[in-house]
């Protein structure tokens, strides 16, 4: 949670001679040292004719550009926009990584037979892959701003679904000489939901039916094998095939509905993920309790065994259903908090601001008016030509006033800046500080009542035990003669074996009631390491958040200070002849 800049507040104050300013510092749009070594690493495997290639394309279309070498390859290659290498007998496209500041790629009329290698050319909106050798559209699915494609001329089988989700800008489509043969790959082009322009002739599906058929399915199309579509073509198409439409329409309302239910549940399993409750209102950690259980299956053959079944899962759902419902609220209550903690540091660094915004704004002021009087004697003193000594020496002593005035200016503010940022860190700590408690009686609160809960989920389990062993002591005293129906051999063997003795059936109902222990007291346990980690989580990143941002803030005021001091020197050079 990082608060605005200091010198965002700043702005402006530049005016002051020698460049001094606060101003936000741009993001550096170099790479940091690393990771440039990193690139230039991988730069060196390129094979020396691709880079003679890339070479000379280079300096045809961008002249002003310095030579490419292995070198200076990382810098030059990240801000070229445009490329053409056409007729280049490309076989592969692995040294393109590089330009990731490319918009506009032509590699027609080459051998390229897949694409990979465009991946990181994530800012291109206009592709050319023409006359190739394409066999599939693998490789495009991370180029999702491209609005011109042109794919024709190449070897296409099939149309990919997953790569046409992927381009939702797409506006401009060329497929005309390919291998589609199946006419209803058309409907995957619906998902193109900006699609103006598509050209498809020369494919085995193009057959009498075509043009209407695309027309129907495509109602927005405008260009149809570069040819202008009129309404009344897209009437007589939607009138030929509108049983067909209706059925893919209403295909599609299913899939979209299916979407959204599959949006919203990811985003409510989300908001379980961060409560800590994740299904605790599904009935899972029930179902794990018997899952696998042989002696449980043999046991639930006892008369009345399967009512207490029932009873049992009813009021145990109904516990972790209570402590999900409960997690849920106390989210928002955490969230509240976290809120509030936000409002708070929010607060102390917008005044920690308008303070030092009056700092600097003195600074400005004063300096503007020490610098003009310095100028004035310099002024004096060149002019002078050192006619009279006596005049020298009080523009001199002027000018060490002018200094001593400007020192002094210099170490109040940046003592006071300083100190400001100082109270303003210490504040911080504290609000800090108390929202850590808060949050922490919160996560106390709610682990006391999920604890008393999962306490209650015991007591059921114990219960469940309990009657369960008064069924199978019934039965064990019986001779085990309760009711078989239907079970088979191997069911028979195994409550056999379970009923062959008191001790027998004692350790199974034990090593169920243990089992169902264990589960709760695990998913207790993730629900209080889960909490507990977030808690520390979240206020440790906002720690380290402002302990970034305060070291920023001291080597701007450092940085404020020297500049100032050279402004001082550049207009009094006369003192160090």
């Amino acid at each position: 949670m990082r608060s605005r800049e200091w010198s965002d507040c700043f702005y402006g104050v530049s005016r002051v001679t020698g460049g001094l300013s606060l101003r936000k510092r741009a993001a550096p749009t170099e790479k940091p040292e690393n990771v440039i070594l990193e690139d230039i690493g991988t730069w060196q495997e390129v094979g020396t004719i691709s880079v003679q290639m890339l070479a000379e394309a280079l300096s045809a279309q961008h002249p002003h550009l310095p030579p490419l070498t292995h070198g200076n390859a990382s810098n030059i290659c990240a801000h070229v926009a445009t490329l053409s290498l056409q007729f280049k007998g490309l076989g592969s496209l692995d040294f393109l990584w590089m330009f990731q500041s490319m918009t506009r790629l032509e590699l027609s009329n080459n051998c390229l037979s897949v694409v990979g290698g465009l991946e990181k050319l994530v800012s291109l909106n206009w592709l050319d892959l023409s006359f190739n050798q394409l066999t599939s559209m693998d490789g495009l699915r991370e180029l999702r701003n491209l609005e011109v494609l042109a794919l024709h001329n190449n070897r296409l089988e099939k149309l990919d679904r997953l790569v046409l989700q992927s381009l939702p800008h797409l506006e401009v489509l060329t497929l005309a000489n390919n291998l589609l043969d199946d006419i209803d790959d058309v409907r995957m082009l619906r998902l193109l939901g900006e699609l103006s322009s598509l050209s498809l002739s020369s494919n085995p599906l193009c057959d009498e039916r075509y043009p209407e058929y695309v027309l129907a399915h495509l109602p927005n199309l405008a260009y149809l094998d570069h040819r202008r579509l009129t309404a009344a073509e897209h009437s007589s198409a939607l009138s030929a095939y509108k049983e067909k439409i209706d059925v893919v329409e209403a295909e599609e309302a299913k899939v979209h509905e299916q979407d959204r239910k599959d949006a919203e549940d990811k985003k409510s399993q989300e908001e379980h993920r961060k409560a800590g409750v994740l299904a605790l209102n599904d009935g899972s950690l029930f179902t794990r309790m018997f899952r696998g259980d042989k002696d449980m299956g043999v046991l639930l053959q006892l008369p009345g065994a399967h009512a207490l079944m029932t009873k049992y899962r009813e009021q145990f759902n109904a516990v972790c259903l209570r402590v999900f419902n409960s997690g849920l609220a106390h989210q928002v209550e955490r969230q509240e908090e976290l809120d509030l903690l936000q409002k708070a540091l929010n607060k102390a660094k917008n005044e920690a601001d308008a303070y030092a915004r009056g700092l600097v704004k003195t600074l400005e002021t004063e300096a503007e008016r020490i610098l003009a009087a310095a100028h004035e004697v310099r002024a004096a003193e060149e002019a002078s030509l050192g006619d009279d000594q006596e005049e020298h020496e009080a523009r001199v002593a002027k000018t060490a006033q002018l200094q001593e005035e400007f020192e002094s200016l210099i170490a109040t503010t940046s003592h006071d800046l300083l100190m400001a940022e100082i109270t303003l860190t210490d504040r911080v700590k504290r609000v800090v500080g108390v929202a850590r408690e808060e949050l922490g009686s919160l996560v106390g609160t709610f682990l006391e009542e999920a604890a008393t809960d999962f306490q209650e989920a015991r007591r059921l389990a114990y219960t469940f035990y309990c009657r369960l062993r008064e069924l199978s002591s019934k039965n064990s005293d019986n001779g085990g003669n309760g009711n078989t129906e239907g079970n088979g051999e191997e069911m028979e063997s195994r409550r056999a074996q379970v009923f062959e003795g008191s001790d027998t059936l004692t350790a199974a109902l034990a090593g169920i009631h243990d089992r169902h222990l264990a589960l709760i007291d695990t998913r207790e346990d993730d629900l209080r390491q889960h909490l507990h980690n977030w808690l520390n989580d979240t206020l440790d990143q906002t720690t380290k958040d402002e302990w970034s941002r305060h070291r920023g803030r001291v080597e701007e005021i450092t940085s404020l200070t020297a500049r100032q001091r050279q402004a001082m020197l550049d207009t009094m050079p006369f003192l160090h002849d």
